[in-house]
């Protein structure tokens, strides 16, 4: 079966943490709302608490986005379950919702493609592991910001977004017309402006295309600049506002 994320004559929408801009990051709630509005696959942050349960969490903290303090890693799942992970999202009217584990997503989303950044070495096996289990090796794509963990993931069998340092030499290339040759990666994730900087999407997109990486354009939520680089030969947008994305995708 083919990747469809790493098609390069697709053209998705992908809920950035769900439908994050309506609904509490990283939950069932945020990822089921995505899903029913029209979304084509879902993005995802994976963290491990203490007792080894891989859980969906962007910070490595729970304070922003719950009603407790602390770090992931030093609470037990059975503690973390216990907080309201609706903290986040002022526009949320839906009540207490709970930190869902990444079991339980692989189970409710069987049939929807998904990202999912591998926010630490500590949960990386269980990823793998829980992947395996629910027969996910041809519908997900693994990335990380963590050089370590990409390492793993170049070597794991799944497909991968670039790492930085992949990125980076594939950003130089495109600044002068060069293509690289048997990238480890399918997918290359950019956003426009990291930290400030502009980032040459188009050129990156275009250099991307001519080793047949699909480009996953991260985070978008205004529709114009999402038809502007599907236009330019993107396959996936990933925005926090799936709904507003979807009215602009190519027919």
């Amino acid at each position: 079966m083919a990747q469809p994320l790493a098609d390069l004559n697709a053209r998705i929408v992908v809920g950035h943490r769900g439908d994050r801009a309506h609904a509490p990051e990283n939950t069932l709630e945020s990822l089921t709302q995505a899903v029913t509005l029209g979304a084509d696959a879902l993005e995802f942050d994976v963290r491990a608490t203490r007792d080894g349960i891989a859980v969906l969490m962007h910070d490595a903290t729970v304070d922003r986005t719950t009603n407790g303090r602390g770090a992931v890693r030093e609470n037990t799942f059975a503690e973390l379950r216990l907080l309201d992970a609706s903290r986040g999202c002022p526009a949320w009217a839906g009540g207490k919702v709970g930190i869902p584990t990444l079991e339980e997503v692989l189970d409710r989303f069987r049939d929807v493609p998904l990202i999912l950044d591998v926010k630490e070495m500590a949960v990386a096996a269980t990823v793998e592991q829980m992947l395996h289990k629910f027969g996910r090796q041809g519908s997900v794509v693994l990335g990380s910001a963590d050089s370590s963990v990409m390492t793993r993931i170049y070597r794991s069998g799944f497909a991968a977004t670039a790492s930085a340092a992949d990125a980076t030499a594939l950003m130089a290339m495109a600044m002068i017309g060069a293509t690289p040759t048997a990238p480890d990666y399918a997918v290359l994730s950019v956003t426009p402006n990291l930290k400030g900087f502009p980032i040459p999407v188009m050129r990156m997109i275009a250099c991307a295309r001519r080793a047949h990486v699909a480009t996953h354009v991260w985070t978008v939520n205004d529709p114009a600049e999402a038809a502007k680089y599907w236009a330019a030969g993107a396959t996936a947008i990933i925005t926090d506002d799936p709904g507003a994305i979807l009215r602009a995708k190519p027919k």
